[in-house]
């Protein structure tokens, strides 16, 4: 059986993806930030990283205390989908099949970064993608 999607573990194997793909950490150098994401259909299973200067510094299950400045839900078809590259992640959050909170400003302004992220959500090796 696989790693389950947004478990601590997942999101450490995320992590090193992250850090070691130009289009996010070098996309993204300008900011530093956390972003939590969670599953719709159970929104207790979430995952959360903290950026600096565009590299993962922390990942895992949300930290007590520390608020996220990007909240991003979804369903598992939508983060499978958007981890096939088959919907693009500016799409998703305009249809609301990604629910987003935080700025849209910011995150508009570094789309192809934010396109990248979620892209990578379909290249973790052995991801359970069930919900339970």
């Amino acid at each position: 059986m696989g790693t389950p999607v947004l478990s601590p573990e997942w999101m450490k194997s995320y992590a090193e993806l992250w850090n070691t793909t130009d289009a996010t950490r070098e996309g993204l150098k300008k900011l530093s930030m956390v972003v939590e994401y969670r599953l719709a259909e159970n929104e207790s299973r979430a995952g959360q990283i903290e950026v600096n200067a565009g590299e993962v510094v922390r990942a895992g299950a949300p930290a007590e205390g520390v608020k996220p400045d990007f909240v991003l839900t979804a369903k598992v078809e939508t983060w499978q989908r958007l981890g096939e590259g088959e919907l693009p992640a500016a799409k998703a959050m305009v249809t609301r099949k990604v629910k987003f909170r935080g700025s849209m400003a910011v995150a508009l302004a570094n789309l192809p970064g934010l396109e990248a992220a979620m892209k990578m959500f379909g290249e973790i090796d052995d991801t359970d993608w069930s919900v339970d």
